[in-house]
């Protein structure tokens, strides 16, 4: 079987592509053939030189403008199964108006969480509940290969014998970095490792933490104040899942803002890494239950007060490694491609 994969942003520093590119090898460790097509001149070419059994298209607002109707056009021209991924929801200005041509065709439609099943079915145009399925974010499995975590440490200069608080993700504002800055410059005795890298849509945020926390910055793309590393270039995917593991702890500090609702593919990456982690409690972790512990909001106390627990309890980070585990083992991409046959009725 061949399934044409559908993402705009391919090749470039974007979560929706590292999601297409997750669910693109789950596909093929399941011995099927995929493509990936970015413009609608590239669709048009690969629908026309070649037969596929399925079509599954990543959507984020962002990713589409003028040529959402070209694409979806092209797709519902070929005849087969498609699916789309809503990778978030809005039903607020320009992005509802998507709505007026994703809803209207025959596509069936994944989301990651049931908090953005209640999101889309806002807009009285959502396609009814047996065209919406509910899969959630995948997790990858880190095997042996991996760069030990002394050996990490050691790159970084973080000592051995401290717990290391972790951060990794993309700069943005929602995310709260610095009021985790703030928290883990109020506690010396933890050691706090920030991986914040530039997002391309706005590169600007990187600068903010700096402003915002009045720290001085260093020409590189590494800072050390005190307890505090801060850095911003990205880290090798194949690298990932070692860097994550080099950290005692790994916090995800996030805020929610306006009416969107996506899910965190982040914490997914870090729970998978068999780190206690913490988040707090709004829609972009609603999908995770006791895998991850979570706080009341991302102020600077609510966050101290969860690194205080994370730090004091050695049972607590047992026990969320534990059940962290037991989702990671039921979250494979391989099964995540296997829930998409089946809404593509190729099971």
């Amino acid at each position: 079987m061949r399934l044409l994969l559908i993402c705009p942003s391919w090749g470039r520093q974007c979560g929706i592509a590292w999601y297409t590119k997750n669910l693109r090898r789950g596909l093929e460790s399941l011995g099927l053939e995929t493509e990936v097509a970015v413009r609608p001149r590239d669709l048009e070419e690969r629908l026309r030189l070649g037969a596929f059994d399925g079509i599954l298209m990543q959507h984020e607002y962002g990713l589409y403008y003028f040529n959402l109707c070209q694409i979806l056009n092209l797709v519902e021209k070929a005849r087969v199964p498609f699916v789309i991924t809503m990778h978030n929801t809005d039903n607020t200005g320009w992005m509802a108006a998507q709505h007026l041509f994703l809803f209207s065709g025959r596509a069936r439609f994944v989301v990651h969480s049931e908090a953005a099943v209640r999101n889309m079915s806002v807009d009285s145009r959502c396609p009814s509940s047996d065209r919406i399925s509910v899969i959630p974010m995948g997790c990858p499995t880190f095997d042996g290969r991996l760069i030990s975590a002394e050996e990490v440490r050691r790159r970084l200069g973080l000592a051995p014998e401290r717990f290391v608080v972790g951060f990794f993700g993309f700069a943005s504002t929602h995310k709260q970095i610095p009021n985790l800055v703030r928290a883990l410059l109020a506690k010396p005795y933890l050691d706090g490792y920030i991986h914040a890298t530039a997002h391309p849509m706005n590169p600007r945020a990187v600068d903010d933490i700096y402003r915002e926390c009045d720290l001085p910055r260093s020409l590189s793309s590494s800072t050390t104040f005190r307890n505090l590393t801060l850095c911003h270039e990205p880290i090798p995917e194949e690298e990932f899942g070692a860097y994550q593991r080099a950290v005692d702890a790994i916090v995800l500090p996030y805020s929610h803002h306006g009416k969107s609702v996506s899910t965190s593919m982040m914490s997914h990456e870090a729970i998978a890494s068999l780190r206690p982690v913490m988040t707090t409690s709004v829609p972009y972790f609603s999908d995770l239950q006791d895998e991850v512990l979570k706080i009341a909001d991302s102020s600077p106390e609510s966050i101290g007060e969860g690194l205080t627990s994370l730090y004091q309890d050695q049972g607590l980070r047992r026990r969320l490694v534990d059940s962290a585990s037991r989702y990671v083992k039921a979250s494979t991409w391989p099964d995540v491609a296997r829930r998409y046959l089946g809404i593509l009725g190729l099971s």
